[in-house]
Order: C-alpha cells, then structure tokens, then sequence
C-alpha cells in the first residue's frame, strides 16, 4: 500500500495546473505498475470526471479505493494533498520574493503546457473510431461556442456515447 502511497505523493508534486496536466503519468504509472489495465483506467477516468471535486483527487481516490479498499482510497487522497500543503507552505512564506520572479512563473506555464499536451495525447490515442472523434469535437464546441454549463454538456455527450457507441 506504501507503494502507491508514494507514487501519487510524487503525481502530487508534478500536478500544476490542475488535474488533467499529470493524468497521463497517472495512466503511465498505474498501467505499468499492473495495478489497473487500460479499461480500467478509462473506467477510473469517466467515473472521476463525473464526481463533484477535482479530476486528480477523484481519480486517486478511485484508484486508492480499487486497490485497497476505503483505507486505500483515503490513504491516495492524502498522498495527492501532500505536495499542495507543503507548496501553499513554502509559497505564504516566500510569497513576495516569488511574486517578483516572472522567470519562474514562465517556465511553470511552459511546464504545465507541455504535461497538459501529454494527456491529450495519451487519450486522444485510445480513440477506437470515427463516431468517437465527431462525439468529443462536437463536444469541444458545445463548451467552446456556447455558455451552457459544462455539466449538461458532460451529461449529453455520455447520453450520446451510450446510444450510438
């Protein structure tokens, strides 16, 4: 259980920018480690999109939960919620010195557009067939060019994706 605790301590530490920036080191690490197969991992990440609170946290409890039950899932919570406190620490009590260093924060941006780029390409690879590229573009747009809320567009797209694929 240790093992799994320290691997998403470290997914922690390398989640900037939210959730969807390191899925694909969550994808690489669990699939490799053997402890969920590819199907499994869509499954963790369909369920993780469609419950209240962040996409990283829900999927580390999941996967937490899949392994080791409720002491496995509450344990990769916790791991996950490591390097946030320990950052939020660090940066209240340098909060102005680092406020004023626009190399850092430049390079951060590249960083998390490049991790934001690898987990698009990691799911954009487990698309089967044509129906499943028109489902998620007329999804992008749906988000993109309209004000509705994301949720109903989730929503629909599952509705949809239950239908025709």
């Amino acid at each position: 259980m240790l093992d799994i605790f320290f691997s998403f301590v470290k997914i922690g530490f390398f989640a900037f920018g939210g959730g969807w920036s390191v899925i694909g080191l969550i994808q690489d690490m669990v699939i490799s480690n053997g402890w969920l197969t590819a199907e499994q991992f869509k499954e963790v990440i369909s369920l993780a999109q469609m419950t209240p609170g962040p996409v990283l946290l829900n999927t580390a409890t999941y996967v937490g939960l899949k392994l080791y039950g409720v002491w496995g899932a509450i344990l990769n919570s916790f791991a996950i919620l490591v390097a946030p406190i320990v950052f939020t620490s660090i940066f209240f009590y340098f909060r102005e010195k680092l406020a004023k260093n626009k190399n850092l924060i430049m390079s951060l941006r590249f960083g998390i557009t490049f991790l934001v780029f690898l987990t698009f390409q990691s799911l954009a690879l487990k698309i089967d067939n044509v129906y499943q590229v028109i489902l998620a573009f007329l999804t992008f747009m749906l988000f993109i060019k309209t004000k509705i809320n994301p949720i109903y567009i989730i929503l629909l797209s599952g509705v949809v994706g239950m239908l025709v694929l």
